[in-house]
């Protein structure tokens, strides 16, 4: 029985090699991390995604004040999510799973797994999702999603969650300040 691939390296494939893919990583990773506030360390990591990996869709989920939902905070998508507010209960899909749970979640095939739900993209066939955490608390998730079969492996979920603490650690530091702040 042949062995089937765990996956293409979304971030190789679409960096320019491992190498690249790496510091890639690591130079976005520090730019959200040093970024002024969780506001501008989202948009650090929107755009660079958007223009540097271009994935099928992706979004960055935080829960809101009163940690009722997930809220899609940014995001990007080729096709009919595009501009579309969307929020979640944290007992939904794939990203409250992640939420919930605190662990990363690849579907090869999100047709076959009843955690996904079926939205407007339509054309999603794999997705990623990985949790957001300030210290130790899980405050959101970030989902990527792809129109091609198979593309994610454990190398995508490495690099994804070195990008999820470094918001995490922007978000870390917006509630510390505020905190620190007071008399």
């Amino acid at each position: 029985m042949a062995l089937r691939s765990t996956g293409t390296r979304m971030l190789s494939k679409k960096l320019g090699g491992e190498n690249a893919a790496r510091s890639w990583l690591a130079n976005l990773a520090d730019r959200i991390a040093a970024a002024r506030d969780v506001d501008d360390a989202m948009h650090e990591f929107s755009n660079a995604f958007a223009k540097d990996v271009d994935p099928y869709a992706f979004g960055i989920f935080l829960e809101s004040p009163a940690g009722h939902e997930l809220i899609l905070k940014e995001g990007h998508a080729h096709g009919p999510l595009k501009d579309h507010p969307l929020s979640l209960h944290p007992e939904q899909g794939m990203v409250g799973f992640v939420y919930r749970h605190g662990v990363p979640l690849v579907v090869h095939d999100v047709t076959r797994d009843p955690r996904y739900i079926r939205g407007p993209l339509a054309d999603s066939v794999t997705a990623l999702a990985v949790p957001v955490k300030a210290g130790r608390e899980t405050v959101g998730a970030i989902d990527i999603e792809s129109d091609e079969a198979w593309t994610f492996d454990n190398e995508d979920v490495e690099g994804l969650q070195v990008l999820a603490s470094a918001l995490g650690t922007a978000l870390a530091r917006g509630r510390a300040a505020p905190a620190r702040a007071r008399p």
